[in-house]
């Protein structure tokens, strides 16, 4: 009897919880025909019209498509730096607004938009699946699902923004159902293929094994080499284009809202660039960071615990967050659903420090992109350029830098505390800049004289 109450228990729950994601998908749907960030965007229809017209995508940058683009409409645009995933995917959602889209551009829009729209309310489902099984409590598990269902930075970034990390970010919460080595390389391997961004389990994943079981990394390496083979075969691409979209990929663009973007700006550059190599090596740093955050999170691991798995990941993805040359806006998504995940389950107290970097990064996308002003630029080809100008301009240009400055600083701080978080398992961390007033206090009253 147990048993079958708990079945229908459950099966309600199910219910309760597709009305909330469905909800979360009409959300989403309402913003993404309409709204785009304009550089990104282009790229994405350029490199899916070459790719719908059987041209080779990577072949060169892109001019405008009549009667589709809205931005950049003078400028050639880079196409999708990335293995052949997005760009053949991106190719037939084109073919597809041909058959059924009357022309409406605005269709295309909503087409590109579809995969990671779905793949963001995946995400939700995933984060719903896991609360439930790691803990047993109903109330926990909609509480995740209704937080990622309407997370404000998440529907952004996909919905408005237009990008694809989501497609990832399940494969990342895959990984926690994984059983076995085998899957886990499987499943890196995919996500390698779509964006490259597992290649930072791959340290983790070889230090937790022993003997020749380490080896099953290669699944992790082939799997991305034999689908992308195959599709540059399928669609007769020449594979010269890939070693500018892997030096790009990999080394990082240095702008974002970590240190890179001080060291970017003019005068720290004239000092530093005279230093042989030393912007190369930079762009690079995430490397050691990953195998250093692997091996000592794989020292962490135990068989059948998900706190330790969990936590072993977020420092590897905290640690790559802070070295990358170029943390741009979608890269705190993999952050952020590992950190709920983590705050539901396992560590309530960290909820405040999750909620300060939530804001700090809501606040560079918003300064960053003038005040969602840009994400406008679907509905008229006057935006971009305004926003261009904007950006240039004496006193909103300087004051938008030095937002970005004083943010960058702000969030590189931050994920500093956040792989010390995790390197000392910290339950109820307090964020760094709610504690200065305190320390100046007790400094104060140290000093006072008795």
């Amino acid at each position: 009897m147990a048993g079958s109450r708990s079945s229908r228990f459950w099966a309600a729950l199910t219910s309760r919880a597709g009305t909330i994601l469905l909800a979360g998908l009409l959300l989403r749907e309402l913003l993404s025909f309409w709204t785009a960030q304009p550089f990104d965007f282009e790229s994405w229809i350029r490199t899916g019209y070459a790719a719908a017209h059987g041209t080779d995508p990577y072949r060169m940058f892109w001019p405008a498509v009549p009667g589709v683009s809205f931005a950049y409409l003078t400028v050639t645009v880079p196409p999708a730096a990335y293995l052949p995933f997005w760009p053949a995917l991106l190719g037939e959602l084109y073919r597809l607004w041909m058959v059924v889209g009357g022309g409406d551009r605005f269709v295309l829009y909503f087409l590109i938009k579809q995969p990671g729209i779905l793949a963001d309310i995946g995400t939700a489902y995933l984060l719903y699946r896991l609360v439930g099984r790691w803990t047993g409590q109903v109330s926990a598990a909609l509480a995740v699902l209704s937080f990622w269902s309407f997370f404000p930075y998440a529907i952004a970034i996909t919905a408005v923004w237009g990008q694809f990390d989501s497609i990832v970010v399940l494969v990342v919460l895959a990984l926690l159902f994984a059983r076995t080595s085998f899957e886990r390389n499987l499943l890196n391997g995919i996500g390698i293929f779509v964006k490259y961004l597992t290649a930072i389990f791959l340290p983790l994943e070889i230090l937790r094994e022993r003997g020749w079981r380490r080896l099953v990394f290669l699944v992790a390496l082939g799997v991305p080499l034999v689908l992308t083979v195959a599709v540059f075969a399928i669609e007769g691409w020449s594979l010269a284009g890939l070693g500018a979209s892997g030096l790009s990929q990999t080394h990082g663009g240095g702008v974002g809202m970590n240190y890179a973007f001080l060291l970017g700006q003019g005068p720290v550059s004239a000092v530093l660039s005279p230093i042989p190599y030393f912007y190369e090596a930079a762009g690079y740093l995430w490397v050691p960071g990953v195998m250093v955050a692997g091996w000592v999170g794989a020292r962490w691991l135990t068989p059948q615990s998900p706190r330790s798995e969990l936590r072993a990941m977020l420092l590897v993805v905290t640690v790559f967050l802070l070295l990358r040359w170029g943390l741009y806006e979608q890269y705190l998504l993999y952050l952020f659903s590992l950190m709920l995940l983590d705050i539901v389950a396992f560590h309530p107290g960290r909820r405040v420090l999750m909620l300060f970097s939530y804001a700090l990064a809501g606040t560079w996308l918003l300064v960053d992109n003038d005040f969602a002003i840009r994400f406008l630029s679907p509905l008229s080809t006057g935006i971009e350029p305004f926003t261009t100008a904007l950006d240039s301009s004496a006193v909103y240009g300087a004051g938008r830098r030095i937002a970005l400055i004083v943010l960058a600083v702000l969030v590189t701080v931050t994920l500093v505390q956040l792989v010390l978080t995790y390197l000392r398992d910290v339950s109820e961390p307090v964020p760094w800049l709610f504690q200065i007033p305190q320390r100046l206090h007790r400094t104060g009253r140290y000093r006072s004289p008795a």
